[in-house]
């Protein structure tokens, strides 16, 4: 759809969010097997969530992608060097970018809240509002779903940088600024070069690396998850893994 706006042809899915598609949508297709008139409630409310992901990462790649868009086309250090077209790039750049962020995390907690309710994991009763976070330690801690587990903490760890940036970015956008917080983006909207506010371009393409950090781990994280309910490991690998797991605590 935002393609558009660069006369662009609509996106070939591919990569990452191709992956993601097809596991939502196999899961998909093993819940329609069953009959509408004959689907329990879980069921349909499976559905209509399953629906809602591939429009909610299919969003998130666009965001994404104007937010790079749009960054590319910056290139002035000085706000006051910047044209107008220019400028309204830069500020075009930013909307998409925080939009991205913002979703990003949105669709991480409705992965954990729906594998809470999927798996049954009962992670309310560590926290009545949880994050994807909360519901992963929740599965360690209580060693469920270890093979799930360990895969999503694996991509967890693998971006852990990034994605704290990313996060503090986005309780800096939609929470309310604490005094320490305030300080230091005063400080920083102060900073000057010379008499002249200084733009630095190199953190739009910081940010962006960030950002595509994020999103690559968002829809690996979608994807392991629906994988592994379409295609869960069979029962004796499941059994050599603990085994595994419990010969290596004892060593």
């Amino acid at each position: 759809m935002l393609r558009a706006l660069f006369g662009e042809p609509p996106r070939q899915e591919t990569g990452e969010l191709q992956k993601a598609n097809q596991a939502i949508r196999e899961y998909l297709e093993r819940l329609a097997t069953v009959p509408s008139p004959k689907q329990s409630p879980r069921e349909r409310k499976f559905i209509i969530w399953c629906q809602s992901f591939l429009r909610a990462i299919d969003e998130l790649e666009q965001s994404q992608y104007a937010a790079a868009q749009y960054g590319r086309r910056v290139s002035s250090p000085y706000i006051d060097q910047m044209t107008a077209e220019e400028h309204m790039n830069y500020h075009r750049h930013v909307y998409f970018y925080k939009n991205a962020i913002i979703r990003l995390f949105a669709i991480l907690d409705k992965l954990g809240y729906f594998m809470n309710e999927r798996f049954e994991l009962r992670t309310e009763r560590i926290k009545t509002r949880f994050s994807y976070f909360t519901v992963l330690r929740n599965m360690h801690e209580n060693g469920l779903y270890r093979d799930l587990e360990e895969m999503l903490y694996e991509l967890k760890m693998k971006h852990k940088e990034p994605m704290t940036r990313l996060r503090n970015q986005r309780n800096t956008e939609i929470h309310t600024i604490n005094a320490d917080l305030l300080d230091d983006l005063m400080e920083a909207e102060q900073a000057k070069f010379g008499d002249r506010t200084r733009l630095e371009t190199e953190d739009i393409e910081r940010n962006m690396r960030d950002l595509d950090e994020g999103c690559l781990m968002t829809f690996q994280a979608v994807a392991t998850a629906f994988r592994y309910l379409v295609h869960p490991p069979a029962a004796e690998e499941q059994k050599a893994r603990e085994q595994a797991r419990e010969k290596g605590k004892r060593s």
